[in-house]
């Protein structure tokens, strides 16, 4: 039997090396060492054979005798949450021009594929890691840091400060939201939201309820933030009476499954209903949405966390320094981005 695809031998460092009429620990250097002297000769020679030669570096044997991986795990709960590839562009906005390559991992809001992620992260020995899911359990941040990764938390906080954080003004945020509703002559208001487990959301609920105390205010849980589990909420909500007048969604995503019920029960926003969410993901944004939001700053936090991660990693390279320096909190202020789902025009 023919063969119709052979197999072609991989052009190797070696066959760089000849071609460029240097050694083969120069051309090592030259790719592994950004701050190795060569001549401008010789450094000419060297990237002619690469081209030539189409050569491509092998990224795992460079890590192998660098100690580090170029690579940069990034965690999310979802990537069906709209709020996280804002996070991510981010996160790669600062890491690709420092020649890292991101390696994406969800948690999916489930303990098995969480210990699947971590395992992941720490097998392919990732430079560091962004955590971005805000179900991921605290213990397995810990086994990251354990392993000796770099470890920023973003948009998320752990229960003790255990590494970096890049967070959002979640108190203030849900406030701005519940003083905009108040300002629109709304007595009483209801907090639409996933768990209350989840730190941002119980946070976002307390500086809601500085507004409207409880006798103002009433709480309706979602299972989960997803969208449908949002929409199905949203659904007993609006079913119950008296119904709502005013709703704060702890995030877009819930706004959005609110939006879903509304329509499919004949009620209207913001002339039934007034609505405000929080994130200011980009479905809210289109003209026969205009929803009303709090912007959670997603990308902003993805590149303050990208950028506080490469300076730890450059700072010591190959050696985690969650341990060794204490962790920072970088708070970001939100802005309340007012469009017509609440009632202003």
């Amino acid at each position: 039997m023919v063969n119709r695809f052979p197999v072609t031998p991989r052009t190797t460092i070696t066959d760089v090396a000849l071609l460029a009429g240097v050694s083969k620990a120069t051309v090592s250097k030259y790719l592994s060492a950004t701050d190795y002297y060569v001549s401008e000769k010789t450094r000419e020679k060297i990237e002619s054979a690469i081209k030539e030669l189409n050569y491509y570096p092998n990224a795992l044997a460079q890590g192998l005798s660098s100690r580090r991986s170029y690579a940069i795990g990034v965690v999310v709960a979802s990537i069906t949450n709209p709020f996280y590839p804002e996070l991510v562009a981010g996160v790669e906005e600062v890491i690709d021009p420092a020649g890292y390559t991101l390696l994406l991992g969800t948690s999916a809001e489930n303990s098995d594929k969480e210990a699947d992620v971590v395992r992941t992260m720490i097998q392919r020995r990732v430079d560091g890691a962004i955590v971005a899911s805000a179900t991921m359990r605290d213990g397995s941040v810990q086994k990251l840091v354990n392993a000796g990764i770099n470890v920023i938390v973003a948009s998320r906080e752990l229960a003790r400060p255990l590494v970096d954080t890049v967070v959002i003004d979640n108190r203030l945020g849900g406030r701005m939201a519940a003083e905009h509703l108040r300002g629109h002559g709304f007595g009483r208001a209801v907090f639409l939201s996933g768990p209350l487990d989840v730190l941002a959301f119980r946070q976002r609920f307390e500086g809601f309820r500085s507004v409207y105390r409880e006798a103002d205010s009433a709480v309706h849980l979602a299972r989960t933030s997803e969208l449908a589990e949002a929409t199905e909420a949203a659904f007993g909500l609006l079913r119950d009476l008296p119904r709502p007048s005013a709703v704060f969604a702890a995030n877009d995503t819930l706004a959005l499954g609110l939006m879903t019920a509304a329509h499919t029960l004949g009620l209207r926003i913001p002339e039934d209903i007034a609505l405000i969410g929080f994130d200011d993901i980009w479905v809210g944004r289109i003209p026969g949405v205009s929803l009303t939001t709090v912007d959670s700053r997603a990308r902003q936090v993805g590149a303050v966390a990208a950028g506080m991660l490469a300076e730890r990693i450059g700072r010591h390279p190959g050696e985690s320094r969650n341990a060794r320096k204490p962790p920072e909190r970088h708070v970001l202020a939100p802005q309340l981005i007012v469009r017509g789902s609440c009632g202003c025009s």
